[in-house]
Order: structure tokens, then sequence, then C-alpha cells
């Protein structure tokens, strides 16, 4: 975590710079009303939805939507209606070949040979995903993209570029980047050590909380690896579970809840449901 958190650091860049026809928004159709957008502020746009002409038609109101940044700049101007919905390419590439490359990429391989869908256009994700990759792997998923950049929440750009030239994939070309496990395990621990600041941030505020700040974050990560070691492992029944810890935390050290937790007979809904319901005296 703390190497690619470095990485995105270093990948701190200056505002991109318009050049004539290279300079293109790619916007996250799900997430905001691309192409209303884009017609707000450009009469006769070139924009192309990623999804037109694929297996993914059926779902074209909510496509990435490529759209060329005009020389009046308007849409660049209110980057807050696209800030966290949307990332910059540069690309000598035409339009539409560029498209296609970018249809390419919308589905992933996993290790396992599974397709899975690739948000790589949501600026979120975008520079956590780009970070994980060697640079072969980086220069061979951009392509025809020459230039990547993010703007991050604190208006900082994050810009990734290709070590060297590599040729355009096609639509047809869909899912052949194949991903590691280790970039797999690395994102699954990073989710895990985001969702254990919520948590930290989140009992820190809570009155009820008596645990020092300082010694909070440990705890949680030693209540989530005991929770995790019975087979809890939902973002909603670890939180359920903390917070039980928290609250009684000798009870739930007891013989009495420690048989209950490792009964692996019962679901882990089931077991966390009845663990709550004897702490809170549910139990009639």
């Amino acid at each position: 975590m703390w190497q690619e958190r470095q990485s995105h650091m270093n990948n701190q860049a200056e505002e991109p710079l318009f050049e004539s026809g290279s300079l293109y928004l790619l916007l996250d159709g799900a997430a905001l009303p691309a192409l209303q957008i884009v017609y707000q502020h450009d009469d006769e746009p070139e924009a192309i939805p990623l999804y037109r002409g694929t297996r993914h038609a059926a779902s074209m109101e909510s496509s990435p939507v490529l759209y060329r940044l005009s020389e009046q700049k308007y849409l660049w101007e209110n980057r807050a209606q696209w800030r966290s919905a949307a990332i910059v390419l540069s690309s000598q590439s035409a339009m539409e070949p560029l498209a296609d490359h970018l249809r390419s990429l919308l589905s992933v391989k996993l290790p396992s040979g599974e397709l899975v869908f690739c948000r790589f256009y949501d600026p979120a994700l975008t520079a956590r995903f780009l970070s994980s990759l060697t640079e072969d792997e980086r220069s061979a998923w951009l392509g025809p993209i020459k230039h990547l950049w993010t703007l991050r929440q604190d208006d900082q750009w994050l810009h990734f570029s290709a070590s060297y030239d590599a040729p355009a994939m096609t639509a047809d070309d869909e899912g052949w980047f194949s991903l590691r496990v280790e970039q797999l395990e690395s994102w699954q621990e990073e989710e895990r050590r985001l969702f254990i600041q919520r948590l930290v941030a989140h009992f820190s505020s809570d009155e009820r909380c008596s645990t020092p700040h300082a010694d909070l974050e440990k705890l949680i990560e030693l209540r989530i690896e005991q929770a995790e070691q019975a087979g809890i492992e939902t973002e909603q029944q670890l939180f359920v579970f903390v917070e039980l810890a928290l609250q009684f935390p000798d009870a739930m050290d007891s013989p009495s809840v420690h048989k209950q937790l490792t009964n692996m007979d019962e679901s882990a809904e089931h077991r966390l449901a009845a663990i709550e319901a004897g702490l809170l005296g549910l139990n009639g």
C-alpha cells in the first residue's frame, strides 16, 4: 500500500496543456449523464459512446463516452461537472481507432480466465490500476494513448504515460489484457486498509468509544483478524463485529461468545446475530 501511494505521489503533474486535436475526455456514463453534459457545452461535439456497436449496446445509457475537447474549452473550464467521473487522454490516433482500443479494455481477464468489467475510467480506480502495472504492461494497456491524467478531489493532477509505443487493439479483442494474482492481492489489501481507516474515523468520533485514538487502529485490526478467522468477511458484518467488540470487550472474549463465534455449523450472519442479541439482552 505504501509503495502504491508513493507511486501516486511521484505521478503528480501540472495541468494538461491543450494540443489541437489530441486531448480527450473519457466520461463515466454510469456516474453522470455524459452525453447530456457534453451537449450542454458543445453544439457539435465529437463524441463516441464506447458501448456502441459492442456486446454492451443494451446498456448504452450508462456507456462511457469519449469526447474530443474542442478549442473553446467550455467543458474543460467547467470541470467541476466531471472531475470525479472522467479521465483525460492525449493521443495522436484518429478518434475511432482510439475508441476501439478503449473498447478492448472494457473487460479484463482474471487469473482464472474469467472476464470481468474494468471501470478504468473511474478516477477513483484509475490511478490504483495503472500504478499496479509494470512498465511493459502499462505501455501495452495504453496502446495509442500517449498520456493519461486523472484529477483528484484536492485539484492535484496525476499523470501516467507509456515507456514506448504499442499497437492499438480493437473491440473484438476485448478481454485481451490479463490481471496478475499479485495485483488482485494488492488491491484487496488496499481495500482492507481503507475500510479499517473508515472504521477508525467512525468510532473515534463516537462518544461511547473509550479507546484512545492512538490504540484504536491496532485494536480494530486485531478484531477484524479475529472475525475473518471465524468466516465473518462482509463489510457490514465486520462493522457490527467491531462495534460489539468495542462496546463489550470483555464479553466478546468470553468462552461462551468464543463458542458461538467458532461454531462453523451456523452461517456467519446467524452467529453474529446470536452474539449481538445475547450481548444486548434481546434473548428474552
